[in-house]
């Protein structure tokens, strides 16, 4: 016995897209100054955390210097309020001062405590503009855009950016599918792409991504691929074509040749019912190479087919399906007489 065999199809589909950086960042300052240097031009590859440029902050500078001895003395005050408050809460312990003249001390004590972590607080913050002086890469890429030079003043909020930055290692890749093979492709569909400055020469990509909805516009799918690009030879905003090889239903299977009988009304294959009764079911065979055939039309993956029928079978016997024979490595050895 033997079950049908879908025979898929292979159907190839060329589309135009367009080639996207991986990510994509414009590169703002966050603290206001003038710029001291910068180290990248465009076209130039960096490292997550390389140094792109500085900046110059003197009124940075000069309030930070400000907020830390505004600190100092908040920290003063309150080591002086501490010992105070210590003073008078053994004082009042030994009788000597009231309640309340020890309550006014503690409220002092804790006044200073709020005072210098808001001092802190205040120190912290422009710790960090100043930190935002040295202006940094955010990820490995390619410096596309550099919008500044050296002396030109720079506004935080502004939103001027300084820098745009690319990754382009992996590229993607957007094409619209038309809705009538929306649905062959899936995930992980393989495509080629095929550029007018490469001629000859393919790249590979690979579906990562798809809208699973159509455009009511264009009656299209919109599709992300991903090719690595590890070379960098792939540049982001190119025209490509993409080409696949989808695999679709053809309505054929595949049975083995000794299967086939002959009738006087044409060919025919035994199939047997879940009853045991056998069936002669006419088939339309499209291709015969000998050891199979492929059939349009007239039996199912779920059809059992007797392989090796008698010229004898008709419709109707009933035929006891047998179950396959074990290997004699696994039949169990006979026991010793």
């Amino acid at each position: 016995m033997v079950r049908p065999k879908k025979v898929p199809e292979t159907i190839p589909l060329e589309l135009p897209g367009h080639t996207q950086a991986y990510t994509d960042a414009p590169i703002f300052a966050q603290t206001s100054g003038y710029l001291k240097a910068w180290y990248f031009d465009i076209g130039a590859k960096v490292k997550a955390g390389a140094v792109l440029a500085e900046i110059d902050t003197p009124e940075v500078d000069q309030e930070l210097a400000q907020a830390q001895a505004q600190l100092k003395v908040a920290q003063a005050a309150l080591e002086l309020a501490r010992v105070t408050f210590q003073r008078q809460q053994d004082l009042f312990n030994q009788q000597v001062i009231t309640a309340q003249e020890r309550d006014i001390a503690a409220d002092t004590y804790h006044e200073n405590q709020a005072t210098v972590v808001a001092d802190q607080a205040n120190v912290d913050q422009f710790e960090a503009l100043e930190a935002f002086k040295v202006i940094r890469s955010p990820f490995d890429g390619i410096v596309t855009a550099r919008n500044i030079d050296i002396g030109d003043y720079v506004a935080a909020g502004s939103g001027n950016q300084l820098f745009r930055e690319a990754r382009t290692s992996p590229l993607r890749v957007y094409i619209e599918v038309p809705q009538a093979v929306a649905a062959l492709v899936k995930l992980g569909a393989e495509g080629d792409l095929k550029l007018k400055g490469y001629p000859g020469r393919t790249f590979p990509a690979r579906v990562t991504n798809t809208a699973v909805a159509i455009d009511p516009v264009s009656r299209a799918m919109l599709v992300q691929l991903q090719t690595p690009n590890e070379s960098g030879e792939l540049l982001p905003g190119a025209y490509v074509q993409v080409t696949f090889k989808l695999t679709g239903e053809t309505g054929l299977y595949t049975i083995p040749a000794n299967a086939l009988l002959f009738r006087a009304e044409g060919a025919a294959v035994g199939v047997v019912q879940p009853d045991g009764k056998v069936e002669l079911r006419k088939i339309n065979i499209t291709l015969n190479d000998g050891n199979t055939l492929q059939i349009a039309g007239g039996l199912s993956e779920t059809d059992q087919v007797i392989v090796n029928p008698s010229d004898s079978l008709a419709d109707g016997m009933r035929v006891k399906v047998l179950a396959p024979k074990q290997p004699a490595s696994a039949q169990s050895p006979a026991p010793n007489g």
